[in-house]
């Protein structure tokens, strides 16, 4: 008896603070049309579509229910917010802010604020309106019950994409210093301090318990690290061979939804499985590329389709057409990190 203690106790002791689960990441939508950012109300779950221009509404509770749109003519919708039933939405390339009463959504968005520079990320508290202006390298607040909101600044960012409020904390990713900062809002004299850094393309955030989840766009993965230190360590959540460019987050309950900007997919987790440490799914995916990093050609192999785009780390489409003989020249993009998408299946690569 005592043998079988001491062996069970090797056993953990070998596991380490380590425990993997075994539940896997799931499609909750697929076939959908660069989906990015989400929020719910109710059961209601609202996605917006960058390149369609519009936003869409999902039954959480029937994910078989086809998606209905909410608000069409909105120039590439980057953030998502709800309010006394108004759902506002930063438009990203519209440079302004727009709501819609979403008990009359039949009539057109309309204009918040203007003239505000590649507004992404969008955060109530009160009557306050939080927006990340990545062009303006500022996060900004506006009181939505004016008639005309004047933005005031609240913290200076380079390139802010999304924010999360974490009680008093306010969390900015700067998707292009590949990091998260911290605010304190109880003191707006103090600098934004650097809580993570060496990310790939940090994009959207969402906090549950003590932690706070990143998308990592770039890495295809989403981290996480923790709220409740002074110097948090960033650590692996999700890893997924479904995941291609995760960019929006949401939490609702234990579960946790992904955007996938290139997958065309949202993907859900429950966090459950994910409160001791890190889970990697098993679906693989058959496209391959080969060298990576490439110079001058591409091999592509086992690509479901013969057309294929080629986005940069942004999310631009800088490149797209036919495969000949199973490759694509490359020699004329410039050094760095792309995707490659050959109909539903995507693949990241390196050009020398």
């Amino acid at each position: 008896m005592h043998r079988q203690i001491y062996l069970l106790v090797a056993f953990f002791l070998l596991l380490g603070s380590k425990t993997y689960s075994q539940t896997s990441i799931s499609v909750f939508q697929d076939n959908l049309t660069t989906p990015n950012p989400m929020i719910t109300d109710g059961n209601d779950l609202y996605v917006g579509y960058y390149y369609s221009d519009k936003v869409v509404k999902f039954d959480l509770t029937n994910p078989n229910t086809p998606p209905v749109d909410i608000a069409t003519g909105v120039n590439r919708p980057y953030g998502l917010a709800i309010k006394d039933n108004t759902l506002y939405i930063s438009e990203f390339g519209g440079d302004k802010i727009s709501k819609i009463d979403l008990s009359n959504t039949g009539i057109a968005p309309e204009t918040v604020i203007s003239n505000v520079n590649s507004p992404i990320g969008l955060e109530f508290i009160g009557n306050d309106l939080y927006i990340a202006l990545e062009g303006e390298n500022r996060v900004i607040k506006i009181d939505v019950t004016q008639a005309s909101p004047q933005p005031t600044t609240v913290t200076n960012a380079l390139s802010p994409f999304e924010i999360e409020f974490v009680g008093d904390q306010l969390y900015i990713s700067e998707r292009f210093e590949g990091r998260i900062v911290r605010f304190d809002m109880n003191n707006s004299s103090a600098a934004s301090e650097v809580v993570a850094q060496g990310l790939s393309y940090p994009s959207g955030l969402a906090s549950h318990g003590k932690q706070l989840f990143i998308a990592e766009a770039g890495a295809s993965k989403i981290s996480k690290i923790s709220t409740s230190v002074t110097n948090p360590t960033v650590s692996d959540a999700v890893t997924s061979s479904l995941l291609s460019y995760p960019s929006g987050l949401l939490m609702r309950d234990n579960i946790m939804y992904i955007t996938d900007f290139f997958a065309n997919a949202i993907f859900k987790v429950d966090l459950a499985s994910l409160s001791v440490s890190e889970f990697s799914s098993t679906v693989q995916k058959n496209i391959k590329v080969y060298p990576n990093p490439a110079t001058d050609k591409l091999n592509v192999y086992n690509a479901p389709s013969k057309e294929y785009k080629i986005f940069d780390m942004t999310g631009r489409v800088i490149n797209s057409g036919t495969l000949e003989r199973n490759s694509i020249n490359v020699s004329q993009l410039s050094s760095g990190n792309y995707i490659l998408k050959t109909g539903e299946a995507t693949t990241k690569f390196i050009k020398k």
